[in-house]
């Protein structure tokens, strides 16, 4: 780099130091209208009474099982910032995924088949009748260790109170 004189080098550094300020700008204005954006989303309507049927859930299949879900997560209801709803088969030996944790509350009801839950690191059996409580962030999940499909339903939410 040749050498530079003291006019030569204010001049230059005062050219980088507009270009560090223009761009800094650019981006503070940037992330003030992507923050914009994304609060004026519009916010999805809460739940009215409803009866649904098989028909109306959203069905996807793999490996595993099956999974039919009637209501989304994120879905607000008149008590809930969300509310997920959901019946899921799992296939002998499998599991949709493996003990893991979130920030909602989770009731699962075992319809038919058998398995092992997993709560906070404990394994234990189940069967057709059985009911799994998690409190938000405790580690939880269920599998199929029996021989024939294990059919559960998922009742998911975070309360309004929460959602802050």
């Amino acid at each position: 780099m040749p050498e530079l004189d003291d006019a030569s080098f204010a001049k230059y550094f005062g050219r980088m130091k507009t270009r560090n300020i223009l761009g800094a700008a650019t981006l503070a204005a940037c992330s003030f209208f992507a923050g914009t954006l994304w609060a004026a989303k519009p916010e999805k309507a809460s739940l009215e009474s409803h009866i649904w049927s098989a028909a109306d859930a959203r069905t996807a299949k793999g490996s595993w099982g099956s999974i039919s879900i009637y209501t989304e997560d994120g879905q607000p209801s008149a008590g809930t910032s969300s509310v997920l709803t959901a019946e899921l088969t799992f296939l002998p030996g499998q599991q949709l995924q493996p003990p893991h944790q979130h920030p909602e509350e989770e009731f699962q009801y075992v319809v038919e088949g058998s398995g092992t839950w997993s709560l906070n690191g404990k394994e234990q059996p189940l069967k057709a009748g059985d009911l799994m409580y998690s409190k938000p962030m405790d580690w939880h999940g269920i599998r199929n260790s029996g021989a024939a499909p294990l059919r559960f339903f998922v009742f998911k939410w975070k309360t309004r109170s929460d959602a802050n």
